[in-house]
Formats: structure tokens, sequence, C-alpha cells
């Protein structure tokens, strides 16, 4: 503690708020780097000579990978030390970040991606179970609802930072600014953060559940992932889904019967920890699967350059920020059943707002989507979280933290396939029955007939997307095509987008409304504690307000 002057400024009433600073620190490092990376794909691609599929990987490898071992590693810290694999995986997250920076094929790269889904596996369930466990339940809203303002702030200066990055620098500055990030994080954690582990002795190393679970939910998110590049109906797809459906149920059949389960199956037995976790699944589905459209409509529509885009943000993060600390504070007070079904259906309705956007809608028009969605996501993220593990022991918080973290991970892997479904379906059906779409089909013997195809393809060209290829010069065939025929595809595949970003907004509208509603019903605002929690909550009042932790 020396080293960083914290010595005599620790104890047990703080501890828990130099946690909290860094928990907070290693969760801002590795949220921003995935929305960092999002924006430097077409950069990358230049430099590295990268294929579609490759650059689909450079995302896919972290998710897929940070989906299968968050409940793994959730296990491993509850039965070896949160501290200790807390900054293994902080280790493991800035080391690799460094040799991502220095990449110089896309092997390297997508690799160097799946070990940092690693780290941030143990870095994202763990920072959770520590907080859960340094709070005591009546703080616990509060303390999660800074680690929420804090998710959200690197969420509104990822794509701003990734953009002034890869237009002022190398891409390769995205991955090393994780270094510092990383290294502060590790030392506060090393100087202030008290180890803790599952205490109540019903915990074991459980390989078999291990195996099962890493593999179930690996095969899952795998296949929901590759879904709209292959097609549902394709034959991997399929089997990949297949060998989900086999593997989880043997994996259920498999704790059922360990004495000591790495998923007590107890868990889902409380209906708040089910319906936490489905909030939490809904959520994510619909936030990535809207926002992945945003992102296209401000860019390929409105022709906003990356930068603007994330600046276009900060509205909705503005108000998540000013509010989610708040949520926190009001979770003792309300509870976190109508606070979470509250701010769902707020966000439902901000979602359905989207329903003005337009080819020629001015982006004030579309700004009171922003600002009610941005409203009713601050009363979600903190008392979810906290139903989550209030739901369950705190001996219990980093596999239940770590389960959770799982499903929104799957969550986020199918609001894209599913709503790019939808989308897709939506926009390849208005833009080939377009009677100008047909006679381009026919005309001089079919000779537009490839360029047509190529937009018609899908959503992600859709918009200005065929003129900014023809003005590259990078595409030489598309010299001889007269700039009004580019013109027409334009207008004509612009508003087909819209056709299918509304399929996903009504979809998305209508799912996360009915969840807000199922779980209103499912959740209650009940604590589960330890057995030194409840004898804490009965001391009289000036007593140490934690459970004791076990010591370095």
């Amino acid at each position: 503690m020396a080293q960083l002057g914290l010595s005599n400024r620790v104890n047990d009433n703080n501890a828990k708020w130099y946690t909290l600073v860094a928990a907070c620190f290693a969760l801002f490092m590795a949220m921003l780097d995935n929305l960092v990376v999002n924006i430097a794909l077409p950069t990358i691609s230049r430099d590295l000579n990268a294929r579609n599929t490759e650059l689909q990987w450079v995302i896919s490898a972290y998710t897929l990978v940070f989906a299968s071992l968050q409940i793994t590693a959730g296990g491993l810290g509850d039965r070896f030390g949160r501290k200790r694999w807390f900054m293994i995986g902080l280790t493991i997250f800035t080391v690799v970040s460094a040799l991502a920076a220095f990449s110089n094929s896309m092997n390297m790269l997508i690799a160097m991606r799946a070990l940092q889904g690693v780290g941030a596996a143990l870095i994202m369930p763990l920072s959770l179970s520590l907080i859960s466990n340094a709070f005591p339940p009546e703080q616990r809203g509060r303390a999660i609802g800074i680690w929420s303002a804090v998710s959200v702030s690197s969420i509104a200066l990822g794509p701003v930072v990734g953009g002034a990055i890869v237009e002022y620098f190398s891409w390769g500055w995205i991955f090393l600014i994780n270094v510092p990030i990383g290294i502060a994080a590790l030392l506060v954690t090393q100087a202030v953060v008290r180890e803790s582990r599952d205490e109540s002795g019903t915990v074991a190393t459980d390989v078999p559940g291990t195996v099962l679970i890493t593999a179930g939910i690996a095969s899952l998110t795998w296949a929901l992932i590759q879904a709209g590049e292959r097609g549902w109906t394709d034959q991997w797809i399929l089997a990949a889904f297949a060998a989900a459906a086999v593997i989880l149920p043997i994996f259920i059949w498999v704790e059922l019967r360990t004495e000591r389960p790495m998923i007590p199956m107890t868990f889902f037995r409380s209906r708040t920890f089910v319906g936490a976790n489905l909030d939490s699944f809904m959520i994510s589905f619909l936030i990535t699967g809207v926002s992945f459209f945003l992102t296209l409509y401000r860019q390929n529509i409105h022709g906003f350059s990356p930068i603007r885009t994330g600046l276009s943000l900060l509205p909705m993060v503005a108000v998540m920020m000013v509010f989610s600390p708040l949520s926190g504070s009001l979770v003792n007070r309300v509870g976190p059943r109508r606070l979470i079904s509250f701010g769902m259906i707020v966000t439902g309705i901000g979602t359905g707002l989207f329903l003005v956007a337009g080819v020629d809608v001015p982006f004030v028009r579309i700004l009171p989507a922003f600002l009610v969605m941005g409203f009713g996501m601050s009363f979600i993220w903190a008392p979810m979280t906290t139903a989550v593990l209030n739901s369950v022991s705190s001996d219990k918080s980093g596999v239940a933290s770590a389960v959770n973290g799982a499903l929104r991970e799957i969550g986020t892997a199918f609001g894209v396939a599913l709503l790019g479904t939808l989308a897709n379906r939506a926009y390849k059906t208005h833009f080939s029955s377009s009677a100008d779409v047909q006679t381009m089909l026919t005309a001089d013997g079919g000779v537009l007939k490839p360029l047509v195809d190529l937009v018609g393809e899908g959503m992600n060209l859709g918009g200005n997307v065929l003129g900014k290829m023809a003005a590259s010069g990078a595409y030489p065939e598309l010299a001889a095509v007269p700039p009004q025929v580019i013109e027409r595809l334009e207008q004509i595949s612009a508003d087909a987008f819209m056709v299918g970003m509304d399929r996903a907004v009504v979809f998305s509208t209508v799912g996360i409304i009915a969840a807000a509603i199922l779980s209103y019903f499912l959740i209650d605002d009940e604590v589960v504690k330890t057995p030194i929690e409840e004898h804490n909550a009965n001391r009289p009042q000036g007593d140490v307000d934690f459970a004791p932790s076990t010591a370095d």
C-alpha cells in the first residue's frame, strides 16, 4: 500500500469505496476497448488487407470467449479468491492489449482479441462480486449505480475516442490506451482491495460442470454470431444450435447430481434471479440490435462521420450519467422491481419513438427518442444488477454475476442475429419489389443486374454506400455507371433501409415492454443474506457494517 500512499488512508469504513474505484478502473478499460475497436475496423481492414469474415471475427472472437468463460471465471473467483483472479484478468487484458497493438496479420489480431476476451471474462463478473462483498446490501444499489455510470461513460467515449485515434493516430493506439489504465487498476487493486472467497463450504472445483457450461454457451454464442452471415438454415448453424440444445440440459442434469455444483440450481428457484436475468437478456438484446441499426442509419443514410456518429450518442449518455447514480440510491427506498419495470417501459417508449426517423428527417426530430431511451435505461442497470446480487448470498456473488454477464452477452449476440435477420428480410423484400429495380434488372440486357444484386444483398449496403464506393475510385467498374442510376439506387435502398429498421424497432419495443410486465411479477425486493450479514444487520448502529473478508 505504501507505494500508492494509501496505507494510512484505507480503513474499515472506506475500504469499500476504494474497492469500487478499482472495479470501475477495470470496467472502464474493458468496455472502452470493445467499442473503440468497432470504429477502427475499416482502417484495420486496409492496413492488414482483411477479408470481411476476418473483420467480423475481430469482434466475434472477443464476444465468443467473453460469453463462454464468464461463469467459469466467476466460479474460480468464488473458489480461489476474487481479488486474485480479478488481478489475473487485469494482467491478461493489459499485456494482450500491448501485443494486439503490434499485430502484423489478421490471424494475430484475432488471436489477441480472443485472449482479451479471457481477461474481460475475469474482470466483468469479479468486479461486481468484489463490490457485492465490500458493500452491505443497503448500500449496494448506490455503489452499483456508480459502477453503471462508469459503464455508460465508456459507451459515450468509445466511439469518440476511437474515431479520434483512427483519424489522427495509428489504429494500434486503440489497444495501447489500455496499458496505463490497466496498470493503474492493478496498482489500486493490489493496494486497497481485500481478498474474499466463498467461505460457505459448498463450492468446489466442478470440472464436468465447467467443461459443459463453457462448451454449451460457446456453441450457442457461435451459432448466434454466425447466423446472420451464414443463414439460420445453414448446416453448421443448425449443428451448433443442436449441440447447445444437447449440452446445456446435460449440464443441468450433472449440476443437479453434483454435491458441490459450479452453478447452484437453487439460483433458478428464485423468481427474482430469473426475472432480473430475463431483463438483462432483453435489454442487451434491445440495445445491441437497435444501436447497430442506428449506427448504420447515421452513417449510411445521413452521412455522419464516425466521430460525429459517436457524438450523436452524447445526449442519451449524458442523461444516463446523471440519472444512473440516482437510480442506484433509490433502490433501497423504492425497491428494484418498480425501478426496473418503470425503466424498461420508458426505454420501450423511447425505442418506439425512433419510428419517426426517416431518410430526410433531421437529427433534432429523433433527439427526443435518444433522451427518453437514455432516461429509461438509467433506471434499469443498477436496480437490475442489484436484484441479481440481492437474490443470492454474497458468498455466491461471483457465480451469480457471471451468469448475469453471460446472459447479457448471449442477448447481445441474439439481438444482432435475430433483429438483423428480421430487418434484412424486410429490406430485401422492399428493395426487390421496387418497380425501378425491376426495370434495372432487365434494362440493356441485364447489364446493371450485378450492381442491383450487390445493393440488394443487405442493409449495410443501403443508403449512400454505393456513392462512396464510386467516389473512392477503388471500384473502377462503377465508373461506367451513370450517376443518375447510382443516385436512384441510393434512394431506393435508403427507403428499404428505413422499412427494415422500423421492423427491428417495433419488434424491440414490444419485446422490452412485455419483459417489463413479466419481470414485475417475478422480481421481489427481498435480500438474501449470509449468516454473517444477518448478524451484522442485527448489531447496534455504529458497529462494523460489512462482513469481514479473508486476508491476503
